[in-house]
Order: structure tokens, then C-alpha cells, then sequence
């Protein structure tokens, strides 16, 4: 299946959860398999966002209360740097990612939040 850099973060941060249960050693085999999958697509698109905050000079600092992250940059023309920035995350963000092929089967009995799952249920067989 054909997802974006921005689902496979999402699905990375999901399966992180899964992880750490308790699961049958088959499913658990299968969720490490597809964890790798997404992993292999995710550490190259942070290699190319860490090159992009590195080439316009990105200094990130905490929000006030709301967990946000503010950007700000050293280089001339600060506003547009900032938007030509945002633009390629943006688009870095909702390129295609590799097709991933690895399915999961998780056990009826398994309790977790929908929340939790929704990013990799693509990745899911029912």
C-alpha cells in the first residue's frame, strides 16, 4: 500500500504503542516486521528534513502552553526563508512514500484505543 511521509510518522508513533503489549509471539513478529518497513521510511525523510532545517538555518523552540513548536531562522529575508521552509516540509510531508507490503492480524481480545490503531489500519487485516 502507497502511503505519505506524513502516515508513516503517524503509523511509527502507533505501532511504538503496540509494541510494548503483551501479544502472541506471531502477531507481535508481524507488528516488529512492518515496525521496520515504516522505520526505513521515516529515518529517510528525517534525513532529508534534518538537511532542509540544517540548509535554512532552523532553530526550533518550544510553544508557551500548548506543546506547539515555533520556527524561527538566522538567514536574510527571514519571512520568506520561513515559507519557502514550511513549503518544502509540506510537500517533504505528503510525497509518496515506499509501498509497504507487511499486513497484521491483531487477536479479537486485544484492548486497545481506536485512536491508537487508526493510523495503521491500512496495515491491518480483519
Amino acid at each position: 500500500m502507497k502511503i505519505t511521509n506524513r502516515q508513516a510518522a503517524e503509523a511509527q508513533m502507533a505501532l511504538t504503542t503496540l509494541l510494548a503489549m503483551n501479544l502472541p509471539v506471531k502477531t507481535s513478529l508481524a507488528i516488529a516486521l512492518l515496525s521496520a518497513e515504516i522505520d526505513k521510511q521515516v529515518i529517510a525523510f528525517a534525513k532529508v528534513r534534518d538537511a532542509l532545517i540544517k540548509n535554512y538555518q532552523i532553530k526550533l523552540s518550544a510553544g508557551e502552553k500548548d506543546g506547539s513548536v515555533n520556527f524561527s531562522t538566522e538567514k536574510e529575508n527571514s519571512e520568506e526563508a520561513l515559507q519557502e521552509f514550511s513549503d518544502k516540509v509540506n510537500e517533504l510531508m505528503g510525497t509518496e512514500a515506499e509501498d509497504i507490503k507487511t499486513r497484521v492480524r491483531l487477536p479479537d481480545d486485544v484492548n486497545v484505543k481506536p485512536e491508537s490503531i487508526k493510523p495503521i489500519l491500512p496495515f491491518l487485516e480483519m
